[in-house]
């Protein structure tokens, strides 16, 4: 019996040779898509419980590879979608220190982003605002800016590490592997 009640079929020896074979290659995949080795640990007894209890039902044994694969990627899939915060933000329409994202799921940092942009020097606010959050191609702010594509470039370059130094500073951060914000949490010297 495991930790939910249910019963987990005996460990055969193609189980276990398998587990030999595939453990650490699983761990190296499982490790580069997840954010600690803690995590990565989890999964990989998360995997190797659902081949455990699929492996009967394994039709083109010569496929065994893809379909473990198959089974890792799916578990990472479900890790981050049971951690997942849910807030979608909302910044307001016409604001143009906003951004919209489409609906996406994040966790809302709208607050803190609005604060932490209206604190960077006009010279590379504006070019962020008008390329990041207002949709605006680069060589269409720096024409209305009236600057080079490549000092336009530079500008929200610097304006996105200036805003990465003041998130580092404030939060610690989670992210998915597609670099979504999944978790937040604020340092103790931080008020957002």
């Amino acid at each position: 019996m495991n930790d939910v009640g249910t019963a987990i079929p005996p460990a055969t020896d193609a189980v276990a040779g398998l587990w030999r074979e595939l453990a650490e290659p699983l761990r190296g995949f499982l490790r580069a898509r997840t954010r600690t080795e803690a995590d990565a640990e989890d999964l990989l007894q998360e995997v190797f419980v659902r081949i455990q209890k699929r492996l009967p039902a394994l039709r083109e044994p010569a496929k065994l590879q893809g379909w473990v694969y198959r089974i890792a990627r799916n578990a990472v899939t479900d890790h981050y979608r049971s951690r997942r915060d849910h807030a979608v933000l909302d910044f307001e329409p016409g604001d143009p220190d906003t951004v919209d994202l489409e609906g996406r799921d994040a966790v809302d940092l709208t607050p803190t982003l609005r604060r932490f942009v209206a604190t960077l020097p006009p010279e590379y606010r504006e070019p962020l605002v008008r390329h990041e959050f207002q949709g605006e191609p680069l060589a269409e702010v720096a024409a209305a800016l009236g600057l080079s594509l490549t000092a336009t470039k530079s500008r929200v370059r610097r304006a996105r590490l200036q805003l990465r130094e003041m998130l580092d500073a404030c939060c610690r951060f989670e992210f998915d592997r597609r670099g979504r914000v999944i978790e937040a949490v604020p340092k103790k010297t931080c008020e957002c």
